[in-house]
């Protein structure tokens, strides 16, 4: 008899430390550089991006996009691109209006606004001459070494440099998390 309550008390315990060891910030989904992104900033942009494109996209593939946008945010910054919270707008517009996508009633949250961000700043630097974009290219290697990412175990985990990836456990694991860690051409911004 003792033995069993003693497994029940340990199995208890390691479900507890389990649940309280997901985050350093209760609710958080990813922390960037001190910047967190909560568990509904995540299901905000899942959201925002089903009703923009009528398609999904699950939260762990969200959470890791948050990183690689904001790398490109700094990079734009150093390099003095125009890629406000404006230009997005702009940018969502010319989407809207051609047809490719469907404006949400409500705007989008600030999720999905860096990731569209991303898109901004990644045609800009298309634009750039060689020279600048291999420029560029190591300011991009500096900001994403220096980056410090904390993702929330549910939805990955964070390298060293920075790169996210997919989470490898249990359940939580959807076919698109493997298909994007085996290298199989995804959703995240390249």
């Amino acid at each position: 008899m003792r033995v069993k309550t003693a497994a029940l008390i340990a199995a208890a315990s390691i479900g507890v430390l389990g649940l309280g060891a997901c985050t350093a910030q209760p609710g958080t989904a990813v922390s960037v550089n001190g910047v967190a992104y909560s568990e509904a900033d995540i299901t905000r942009g899942v959201e925002d991006y089903a009703a923009l494109t009528g398609k999904t996209l699950d939260r762990s593939t969200v959470v890791r996009m948050v990183p690689n946008a904001l790398k490109l945010t700094e990079l734009a910054d150093e390099l003095d691109l125009a890629a406000g919270d404006e230009e997005v707008q702009a940018h969502l517009d010319g989407l809207v209006a051609s047809g490719k996508v469907v404006a949400p009633e409500d705007g989008i949250g600030k999720v999905l606004t860096e990731i569209l961000r991303y898109t901004v700043i990644n045609s800009q630097i298309g634009a750039l001459d060689e020279q600048t974009v291999a420029e560029a290219q190591q300011k991009f290697q500096e900001i994403a070494a220096s980056q410090q990412v904390e993702i929330n175990p549910r939805y990955g985990s964070a390298l060293p440099d920075g790169t996210a990836v997919p989470p490898r456990f249990g359940d939580v694991v959807e076919l698109s998390d493997l298909a994007a860690a085996e290298g199989a051409e995804g959703v995240l911004p390249q």
